[in-house]
């Protein structure tokens, strides 16, 4: 296997896939929509957090791809918590981020994304708002690595689109064989810091504008994409126990590991295990 560094996580490869176009398009998609990247454009954008943005054509893509995802999670995976992850003390990489931080003067709430459009390469918010579009980039930018190459896989902090059956490990143990398609964990453990002594992470609960209190530690689900298997499972997540049935009502096969460890699955994935994935 090949790997880099990107999108702070690595990203791995089959050994024959050319890497250096895998690598430019990583880097350049992180160069353009990471808020720890000061001149990136995501950043830009921000930094007028209302009123009319004439964006880049890849920038429009993207705000898409988030608002169509948050429109299918019903507003739970959206572009909008940006203000609520700089509340939370993510403003910066996450390996920079110190031990603690003081305690937040004030709860960013989630603006709705009723107060923004996107017209063509014209975005128009009614109201402040700070992007994020973290919910979407990764998964996105697997699939269209996968699309670069033709055919093969392509990994990325574990998060997968391949055309071949790969067998991967799944959290709290135990594997699976993605024969085609994506495959997405999401987590509340793995990006964790404290601020004023509260443990924060990364998927903020729209409703609160604060990291989400939910039943899952991990939510794995496996869909046609990356990107739909990722913004499914961070879905799935900050609902909490409703998170199997809202996967099952969409025939997505998810795996939940709960704060205490414990693995279980949905109907859609106990269905699937015989012919499409192996345990």
């Amino acid at each position: 296997m090949s790997s880099f560094r990107s999108m702070g996580c690595e990203v791995v490869l089959p050994d024959e896939a050319p890497v250096d176009g895998v690598k430019s398009l990583f880097d350049e998609r992180d160069r353009r929509f990471s808020r720890f990247i000061e001149n990136s454009e995501v950043n830009r954008v921000n930094a007028l957090p209302c009123g009319v943005a004439f964006v880049s054509e890849d920038m429009a893509s993207m705000l898409a791809a988030a608002f169509d995802a948050a429109r299918a999670t019903g507003g739970l995976v959206t572009p909008a918590v940006g203000g609520a992850l700089l509340a939370a003390g993510y403003d910066r990489e996450f390996a920079d981020l110190p031990p603690d931080q003081p305690p937040a003067e004030t709860v960013s709430v989630v603006p709705s994304l009723e107060t923004v459009s996107l017209r063509g390469r014209m975005l128009l918010r009614t109201e402040p708002l700070v992007l994020d579009l973290n919910g979407v980039v990764k998964g996105r930018t697997v699939d269209d690595a996968l699309a670069r190459l033709g055919s093969g896989w392509v990994s990325a902090g574990g998060d997968l689109a391949t055309t071949i059956p790969l067998t991967v490990g799944l959290p709290g143990g135990g594997s699976v064989t993605v024969y085609k398609g994506g495959l997405a964990t999401s987590s509340t453990g793995v990006r964790s810091w404290r601020r004023g002594g509260l443990v924060q992470h990364h998927l903020i609960d729209p409703a609160t504008g604060r990291p989400a209190v939910t039943t899952w530690r991990e939510v794995t689900v496996a869909a046609g994409s990356c990107l739909g298997a990722d913004v499914a499972a961070k879905a799935a997540l900050l609902l909490g126990a409703a998170g199997p049935s809202w996967l099952d009502r969409r025939g997505l096969a998810g795996r939940f590991v709960d704060t205490e460890g414990v693995v279980s699955v949905n109907e859609s994935w106990r269905v699937a295990l015989p012919d499409r994935l192996v345990a």
